[in-house]
């Protein structure tokens, strides 16, 4: 008895301590016990424990129709490339004087192209009032009539990138 009585006062500071201790630990778990609360009501939408099963079921559901609609728009991406492939979105023109001295640069050729070089040119010449306009299919850059030089530079621009 008379070695606590001595010591009353260390033993007090001691269990002091270790109260503070305890309430700052009790603070710790009640700030994070109040973070699991919010993100559980967060994923329950405010709901009980009960509808959790819901809610997992739910995102299921709309995750799978998430997949299916991702499906779908790849599948229309997929169609719209190779349709872009196939449009003639590349196109080249040259302007010049067909008959030298006389007029301006009246006449004209335009080629236009896909991405496999298939298409078509397009040539107008111009002389003294008076216009004639030619087309002349393209299958892979070259067509079966024969191509002037001006045709030629024409589809050569709407090769490039």
């Amino acid at each position: 008895m008379n070695i606590i009585n001595q010591n009353t006062p260390y033993i007090i500071l001691v269990l002091l301590g270790a109260s503070i201790l305890l309430i700052i630990w009790n603070i710790i778990l009640s700030m994070k016990l109040n973070k699991i609360k919010k993100r559980f009501n967060r994923f329950t939408r405010g709901g009980q424990i009960h509808n959790l099963e819901q809610a997992i079921i739910k995102y299921s559901e709309e995750t799978e129709s998430m997949k299916t609609t991702i499906e779908k728009s790849e599948e229309q991406i997929k169609k719209i490339v190779e349709k872009i492939k196939w449009m003639k979105g590349r196109v080249g023109v040259v302007r010049y004087n067909a008959f030298g001295e006389e007029g301006n640069d009246l006449s004209f050729s335009v080629a236009f192209l896909d991405d496999n070089e298939n298409g078509i040119v397009l040539t107008s010449i111009y002389n003294r009032g008076q216009s004639n306009t030619y087309a002349k299919p393209l299958s892979k850059g070259n067509s079966n009539y024969k191509l002037s030089s001006d045709e030629l530079i024409a589809i050569e621009e709407a090769k490039k990138p």
